[in-house]
């Protein structure tokens, strides 16, 4: 944040006059899972607009005025899928393998296997790397937390399992972003996410059956500062609030014989409420020697409402012997179906001294503001681990790989698909394990704007350390 804020104390007017009005309340529709997001800037086709005023501009500015402030999760795959080093150095095939406290993200049945209470923490690095297209630099780092779990076992009438409240961060925002495009450069900071506080149970049925389910309550939201620091200065800010929403993760594990286990989850719509407020500041510079100028515009609005595609991922996990165990996944989200109503921009002023009211849509793609159509997004994941036994201590050893295809039409019309390996490792000793993973995902798609082949890269490093302690064995 520091080299925002440096420009903010240098460029900021003494008060910025609220020049929009306040719009009313919102709600935030969300369904299922939340899937890999590439906000690659796909503009085919027009999207239904409502003017804030009779005086603002016509639609045909509006594509490019939302694009200043598309909601860009690009190369995110933790979104869809759920948490922990473990399950990463596994490639994400967890579905029919989640034994450990990130089940709740995973599958809520998986929930049943711990018999001892467990502290589970987890955090995340990542960085991510976009080469060609529009940008000749677009560079992303940041650190989050990404699950906090403490699990209890229990016993019901003989019934076997655990209960468990858990914290994770479905859609992080803590980075930085630089972005270098010619003489056009953009600095973003952002911090928060989507966070989601869950309270879960996991059953052991019947010898061959378990079953799970969580209750979450999706709270927080994000804050994020985008400066352009050549031609023509500006400064925006954005504050994105979740008032709060529910839904559930529902799942089963099935066990048709001791070695083979089948796994199916899938998390229900919900809906919640938004608060979303934007600053814009455009510093016009003068003739040499006369001071620049600053022209502050800001609006507030709490009627947006986003509807958010559901999903549902079927799982596989074969463990030949006690050291091995190799899991496959397949998980699809109806990513198509994902809209933002009423979403809101500032728009440009016509001059130093000729703000313009806000700019409203009725309806558009979701988080891809500029496309017209998504597709729905589906990874097929597959991983191994084969555990070194000596002594007290356990050394797990792992490796996966998954193939994501993206909900975002490319130039030619087609969902591009990213690429994945993964490996990792850890230690078990008595009650504290440690394990970490590394992520390194690619992909490319056609560049809508100027017809070129732009490039992804992500590197995620992921670690775990959860202790376990008495209880039930």
């Amino acid at each position: 944040m520091a080299r925002v804020s440096t420009f903010l104390r240098a460029t900021a007017p003494p008060a910025a006059p609220r020049t929009g009005a306040a719009l009313g309340r919102s709600r935030l529709h969300w369904r299922f899972a939340v899937p890999l997001l590439l906000a690659a800037a796909t503009v085919r086709a027009q999207h239904p607009v409502r003017e804030s005023d009779p005086d603002s501009p016509p639609p045909s500015s509006v594509p490019d005025a939302i694009g200043q402030d598309e909601l860009d999760l690009t190369g995110r795959s933790a979104v869809v899928l759920g948490a922990g080093a473990r399950a990463f150095g596994m490639g994400g095939a967890f579905l029919a393998r989640a034994d450990d406290a990130t089940a709740a993200s995973w599958n809520p049945a998986g929930l049943s296997y711990l018999r001892r209470p467990e502290l589970s923490l987890v955090g995340v690095h990542s960085r991510l790397d976009t080469t060609g297209g529009l940008a000749d630099k677009d560079e992303t780092t940041g650190s989050n937390p990404d699950f906090v779990a403490l699990t209890y076992p229990l016993r019901l009438w003989g019934t076997a399992g655990s209960v468990q409240v858990s914290f994770q961060r479905a859609i992080p925002f803590g980075f930085d972003r630089t972005i270098d495009r010619g003489d056009l450069q953009l600095l973003i900071d952002a911090e928060g996410g989507f966070d989601v506080v869950a309270f879960g149970t996991g059953l052991k049925i019947t010898k061959t059956l378990r079953v799970g389910a969580t209750l979450n309550r999706w709270i927080n939201g994000y804050r994020q500062t985008r400066v352009r620091t050549v031609r023509r200065r500006l400064r925006q800010e954005d504050d994105f609030h979740l008032q709060g929403a529910w839904n559930f993760n529902l799942g089963l594990i099935w066990s048709p014989t001791e070695q083979l286990n089948v796994g199916l989850e899938g998390k229900t719509p919900f809906k919640a409420d938004v608060s979303l407020s934007r600053v814009r500041v455009d510093i016009f510079s003068q003739e040499e020697g006369q001071p620049d100028v600053t022209l502050p515009t800001q609006a507030s609005a709490n009627d947006l409402v986003l509807d958010f595609p559901g999903a549902i991922g079927l799982g596989l996990s074969w463990r030949p012997k006690s050291a091995l165990t190799l899991s496959a996944d397949y998980t699809r989200t109806f990513w198509s179906n994902a809209r933002i109503h009423n979403y809101f921009v500032l728009l440009p002023p016509s001059g130093p001294t000729e703000p313009r009211p806000p700019f409203t849509a009725d309806t558009l793609v979701y988080p891809n503001v500029r496309a017209d159509e998504q597709a729905d997004s589906v990874q097929v994941r597959a991983g191994v681990e084969y555990v070194l036994l000596k002594s007290a201590l356990k050394i797990p050893l792992r490796a996966g790989y998954f193939n994501d295809r993206q909900y975002t039409l490319d130039a030619d019309g087609n969902a591009p698909h990213f690429n994945a390996v993964t490996v990792g490792t850890g230690v078990n000793l008595g009650p504290l394990l440690l394990d970490v993973a590394f992520l390194y995902e690619s992909g490319h798609y056609i560049e809508p704007l100027t017809n070129t082949r732009t490039k992804v890269t992500s590197r995620r490093f992921f670690a775990s350390l959860s202790y376990r302690w008495g209880g039930v064995h």
